[in-house]
């Protein structure tokens, strides 16, 4: 018995022991097509962004320039307009009109004066 025990325990030093192949990846240095393609792209993307962003911008701005621009030319025509109606209504007073018309010889006679008044 003595011997069975020893050729058990012998059986199981002796047993061969099945080793597990690991598989290691061993990378290259560098980057990968994919990586490449995936960076590419991306930068494609933030550049078309960006061109976006400041295309935005700059239509922006010069919208804003032609508002400005335009809210000071109605502000000059508004005075422009207050002036010519100030001289409309000097001009169109009787006492203008008479005064002028006999600066260039003309006289007034009171039979071919005619009024006319507005219809409601």
């Amino acid at each position: 018995m003595n011997q069975a025990v020893q050729r058990q325990t012998q059986q199981t030093i002796y047993k061969p022991v099945k080793e597990k192949k690991v598989k290691h990846l061993v990378r290259k240095g560098g980057i990968t097509k994919g990586e490449k393609l995936i960076y590419a792209s991306t930068l494609l993307v933030v550049v078309f962004a960006l061109y976006l962003v400041i295309s935005n911008y700059a239509t922006i701005y010069m919208t804003n320039h032609q508002i400005q621009q335009s809210e000071y030319e109605i502000q000059q025509q508004l005075s422009v307009n207050d002036g010519l109606t100030l001289q409309v209504m000097e001009m169109s007073d009787p006492d203008v009109i008479l005064s002028r018309a006999k600066e260039m010889g003309m006289t007034l006679d009171d039979g071919n004066v005619k009024f006319a008044h507005p219809t409601n």
